[in-house]
């Protein structure tokens, strides 16, 4: 249902509200989730064991990714991890678990410390993980609104490894319905969305992909 106020300040409610949400979330669930998207992401590693992952690392009512990427390391993938950048650009670093990090990014993220790469570091990339706080059918990403990520996904068929899988990593109550999640031009789609439940096709057909492309 379209709002009448337009997209921007429909994504601005419905931010609000999805963050509340988050800082709700038990830390049970937090902890169940965080074993179950190590399992899933270990799937979607399986068919692509020399390619790099590129992800972020996750602010504390984040969907917990950061047990699945000291495993995907542990399996011998890089990781690398954004840095944010003037002119709302990212740079990439190496992360390893001993990797320093600050906290002093755009909204408070989460930036190792180290050497900065541009986009050339995807053509070595085989699975790209994106933030936001929700996604819908046909693509739809809720970020936090930085334009950073959607800047930067304009760029990938110009730099992408050919078999890069891009997925928008969220809680599975975060899988709205369509025409939920309001959409501006400038939005780039998503075709997967990795859960604590598994992996959702969100382009194409409607329903599960199991840890699968």
């Amino acid at each position: 249902m379209t709002d009448p106020r337009g997209p921007a300040e429909a994504k601005t409610r419905l931010r609000r509200q999805l963050v509340a949400a988050r800082a709700r979330r038990s830390r049970a669930a937090r902890e169940h989730a965080a074993v179950a998207f190590d399992r899933h992401l270990t799937e979607l590693l399986a068919d692509r064991p020399h390619l790099d992952v590129a992800a972020y690392l996750p602010l504390a009512t984040e969907p917990p990714l950061e047990p699945a990427l000291v495993t995907a390391h542990h399996r011998g993938h890089r990781i690398w991890v954004p840095v944010c950048e003037p002119g709302r650009r990212l740079s990439w670093a190496r992360w390893t678990p001993d990797t320093p990090e600050r906290s002093g990014g755009a909204g408070g993220l989460r930036e190792p410390v180290g050497a900065r790469h541009g986009a050339e570091v995807m053509h070595a990339v085989g699975l790209l993980l994106v933030p936001a706080l929700a996604v819908a059918p046909g693509g739809a990403r809720l970020g936090f609104g930085g334009g950073y990520y959607d800047r930067f996904l304009a760029t990938l068929p110009r730099t992408a490894h050919p078999e890069l899988r891009t997925v928008v990593c969220v809680f599975a109550d975060e899988v709205l319905p369509a025409g939920s999640v309001p959409v501006e031009e400038l939005d780039a789609p998503v075709p997967l969305a990795l859960t604590e439940n598994g992996t959702v096709r969100l382009e194409g057909p409607a329903g599960p992909a199991r840890g699968t492309r």
